[in-house]
């Protein structure tokens, strides 16, 4: 069994309203009655059984099946060029759709359009502006999208509940935001934005540690967010009560407002995390203000006395990522003597990371020409 496809024809194009069917491959036409399918409209795919059997039905003329809730079960889907808009709904609960590539000429997406669907990971074409409330909400296999040049706003809850997704580039003309953008997103962990942008609404409901770029006209600062949490605590019966956070997270999140980001504040909450966060933290956000110094106005000499009393929790953090230029970097911030490049070396050699071991060796050996020709690895 197959699918019933059913549509309406407005002047020279075509729309298709709902396709129902029992999960096969479905590739939608590219025209219907020589004319341009435009449009997919909404709740699409709500699924259900084909009451007239598999083929192309006009409406009116025949009743458009009801829009059922419970999860779909399509699970391959080839759109043709030439749609340009996608209704409320339309994808939403399709949770065996784990892939899907969008027509170029797509302009609009209606609200809550991919709500709790089964993509994992998904590109955005170039000429859409917009994304609507709840588009990709409750989308829980969702790591990463893609997100088009051309995208000026991103509704409130657009990625709810988004609980895999990594890693989100908004792009340089992306000037509203809504709220809850982000809200349970517990597993995103670098964000890039563009200056400008209302941050105080982007961060509100990521508690978890964060690497922020932010990108200005001149440059780019990066910063480390450590992650926070907080509990509720009975002052006094019945219904007292105050808030305990644990972690410097917060504060730091307070540095950046609506249109701005107070770069000092944020160099002085420092001294707080020293005392509520763990040392790898308090590494990162050291390094990252060291090595991406944009408006770093003070604060400078605390972050080098903490990395350089903390060197191999940095070079550890460098390794993991594999990060072959944030080595350079730290060699020349810190400028270790020859004790302190031979305890890394052996640091790298115990995790088998050989060019760590070997650039470290070298910058040993360079600090006293001569003394040693050979090192093992």
């Amino acid at each position: 069994m197959g699918w019933a496809i059913y549509y309406q024809l407005q002047d020279e194009a075509a729309e298709i309203l709902r396709c129902t069917g029992d999960g096969a491959p479905l590739t939608l036409p590219r025209s219907i009655e020589g004319r341009t399918v435009t449009a997919i409209g909404a709740d699409c795919f709500a699924q259900g059984s084909c009451p007239e059997g598999e083929g192309f039905f006009p409406v009116p003329g025949h009743a458009l099946p009801p829009v059922e809730r419970t999860p779909g079960s399509l699970s391959r889907l080839t759109l043709p060029e030439g749609i340009q808009s996608i209704g409320e709904r339309a994808f939403a609960r399709c949770v065996d759709l784990k892939h899907l590539a969008l027509p170029p000429e797509l302009r609009r997406l209606g609200q809550r359009v991919f709500e709790g669907s089964g993509l994992e990971q998904i590109a955005l074409p170039a000429a859409l502006e917009a994304l609507p409330d709840y588009a990709f909400a409750q989308c829980r296999q969702l790591r990463r999208i893609t997100l088009p040049p051309a995208l000026r706003s991103l509704g409130g809850h657009c990625f709810y509940n988004c609980r895999t997704l990594e890693d989100v580039v908004l792009p340089d003309g992306a000037g509203f935001v809504g709220e809850g953008l982000f809200m349970n997103c517990e597993a995103l962990s670098r964000l890039s934005v563009p200056s400008g942008i209302n941050l105080s609404v982007v961060l509100s409901d990521l508690q978890n540690p964060l690497e922020l770029t932010v990108r200005f006209p001149d440059g780019l600062a990066r910063f480390f967010l450590p992650g926070f949490s907080y509990e509720y605590e009975s002052v006094t019966a019945p219904r007292v009560w105050r808030t305990i956070t644990y972690g410097a997270g917060q504060l730091y999140r307070e540095c950046f407002s609506s249109r701005d980001i107070d770069f000092d504040l944020y160099e002085d909450y420092f001294e707080t995390a020293l005392l509520q966060d763990d040392v790898a933290d308090t590494v990162r956000i050291a390094l990252f203000r060291l090595r991406w110094p944009y408006r770093l106005n003070r604060g400078r000499q605390r972050y080098l006395a903490h990395l350089s009393a903390h060197m191999e929790t940095a070079l550890e953090q460098l390794m993991d990522g594999d990060d072959r230029e944030g080595l350079e970097v730290l060699l020349s911030l810190t400028s270790p003597d020859r004790e302190t490049l031979g305890a890394l070396a052996d640091c790298a050699q115990r995790r088998n990371k050989v060019f760590f071991a070997s650039r470290l060796m070298e910058e040993r050996m360079r600090l006293s020409p001569g003394a040693e020709r050979e090192f093992e690895l």
